[in-house]
């Protein structure tokens, strides 16, 4: 594969010389280096080449060492005045005209040296990564690809990953692949990097470990998801401590490698490794990474509940139930002769086949329909029955209905519409509408929910509510 790329490039290059060669594939596949090589062996050795023979030289940009597109045109400039041996002051470069005007000087005078030349001096322009160059302009592929209309002498190469079509907006551009490395190719290049750390035992067994470490990890994870090596070494190095974590607590030995393999199976089961994070992300086992995701969902909910008002919480229920019950379903739940309404077996209220407006054949939870709007007046009553039923006084009723003591009432009267603003500037509850269109505080206004049921059904189990009981079926 190299012999024909190296066949092909110096046949762009130096046998029949054209003026725009572009070098296209993944990351890590020696486009870069074998290009620099091969270059090198074109290019005279030395000063000491007679100028009447035909020489080749070249000079290699690279655009992640350039921060901008002016940067890039002032090394550009740089390079070729080195290159060819320039003696005069060096102009700006601010542009692409400028480049062309600059570059064209100096390779007229590299070309008139000799009185002889035959026209058989040419430069090499490698721009190397030119698709990934920051602050590029719009036109500097393109102005690039025509230097060769103005400047016969030079040949400019294109070193690029992913190439759009007709990115140079130039027909019969001739286009140079460096493909991707096979299986067998892969794994023995991995298997030539020292992983570290180390095992106890010796670099022998480290070395195997880790050669049929990097096959199982190519065979589970990166076989249909890795574009190239550099992502292979990065997803084996993340892995590699874990996975020897028992050698290093003496739990297990380096062989049998398949009881070593059974024990980590989890590292190949969670594809989270493969995502680049700049926040260390190395998997666990299922049971601990299911665990560990309770705890936070626990630690979430139980800081909205400490940090909102007794208030605010029943403000929220309440408009939660408004947002999924259906208003005609009001005056079974919150009236106040429904308080020893019957209950099912299973939670909720007993609605028989006879109620307005409710289908037997519905199955769909009203938890998973989605919140609907509703307006102030109509949440501000649910809030006040759900007061009376989650806080009523000692000194008028000692005990709850299920035989639960009731917590005492809050003393003084809270500023409501405050509290509605407060929620709604905190995103949990949502106004419909235009911002600005009529009082955020209205009685008309109408709003939506904006919390799931996890975060509603903490909340009212810490101010003794069950919000079950209040929603429709």
């Amino acid at each position: 594969m190299l012999l024909n790329i190296n066949v092909n490039v110096h046949f762009q290059i130096r046998a029949a010389p054209c003026r725009n060669v572009v070098l296209y594939g993944l990351e890590a596949t020696g486009k870069s280096s074998i290009s620099k090589a091969l270059l090198g062996q074109l290019s005279p050795a030395d000063e000491t080449t007679s100028d009447s023979e035909d020489q080749l030289r070249h000079a290699i940009i690279n655009s992640t060492e350039c921060v901008s597109g002016r940067h890039l045109l002032e090394k550009t400039v740089a390079e070729v005045a080195n290159i060819v041996g320039w003696q005069g002051k060096i102009g700006r470069c601010e542009n692409l005209a400028q480049l062309v005007v600059e570059l064209g000087k100096m390779l007229d005078r590299w070309t008139t040296l000799d009185d002889h030349d035959t026209g058989g001096k040419r430069l090499a322009l490698v721009f190397d990564g030119i698709d990934r160059q920051r602050e590029a302009p719009p036109t500097l592929l393109p102005a690039l690809a025509r230097l060769g209309e103005i400047i016969p002498n030079i040949t400019v190469i294109y070193i690029v990953t992913s190439p759009r079509p007709n990115f140079l907006h130039l027909p019969g551009v001739p286009h140079i692949h460096f493909p991707a490395y096979t299986k067998p190719e892969l794994l023995q290049i991995i298997s030539l990097t020292e992983p570290t750390p180390q095992l106890p035992t010796g670099k022998h067994d480290t070395k195997e470990v880790w050669s049929r470490f990097s096959t199982a990890v190519y065979e589970s994870l990166s076989k249909h998801s890795d574009r190239d090596i550099i992502s292979f070494r990065r997803v084996c190095s993340r892995l590699w401590p874990r996975f020897i974590q028992p050698i290093l607590d003496g739990s297990l030995s380096p062989t049998p490698f398949s009881r070593l393999l059974v024990a980590n199976r989890s590292l190949f089961q969670n594809d989270a490794v493969l995502v680049p994070s700049i926040i260390s992300s190395l998997p666990t086992p299922s049971t601990k990474s299911n665990i560990q995701t309770q705890i936070q969902s626990q630690a979430q909910t139980q800081g909205l509940t400490a940090q909102l008002p007794h208030t605010s919480r029943l403000l929220l229920l309440a408009a939660y139930l408004a947002s999924f019950n259906p208003p005609r379903t009001d005056i079974i739940h919150f009236m106040k002769s429904a308080t020893l309404r019957r209950k099912k077996k299973g939670g909720g209220t007993a609605l028989t086949s006879k109620t307005p407006g409710v289908s037997k054949n519905r199955k769909i939870s009203r938890k998973l329909l989605g919140p609907q709007a509703f307006v102030v007046e109509r949440m501000l009553a649910i809030f006040h029955y759900l007061r009376e039923d989650a806080s009523v006084p000692r000194k008028q009723e000692g005990r709850r209905r299920d035989g639960m003591e009731r917590r005492e009432d809050v003393i003084g009267s809270a500023d409501l519409y405050m509290a509605i603003a407060t929620l709604s500037s905190l995103r949990l509850l949502v106004k419909l509408g235009a911002a600005n269109a009529g009082d955020a505080l209205d009685g008309s206004s109408r709003y939506r929910v904006a919390v799931g049921w996890d975060v509603v059904r903490s909340l009212g189990r810490s101010v003794g509510v069950e919000v079950e009981d209040y929603l429709a079926d």
